[in-house]
């Protein structure tokens, strides 16, 4: 988030495509999505034959994770 708008779009860009080809590569069918950023992140890449889960972020600023 401390990134100018543009530089970031590059950065993620050439994220998604090395996470999109790993992912073909392992051929996993299930992957998992630490927090919704990257549970939303994994399931726009739409590789074929994976299932996508999520769990809570166990990050301080995470309200989920802090919970009791």
């Amino acid at each position: 988030d401390k990134l100018v708008a543009d530089e970031r779009a590059r950065l993620e860009a050439v994220c998604d495509a090395h996470l999109a080809s790993v992912l073909e590569l392992l051929e996993p069918k299930y992957v998992v999505g630490v927090g919704g950023w990257a549970t939303k992140k994994i399931e726009r890449l739409a590789v074929k034959g994976i299932r996508v889960a999520t769990m809570p972020h166990p990050s301080p600023a995470s309200p989920a994770a802090n919970r009791g």
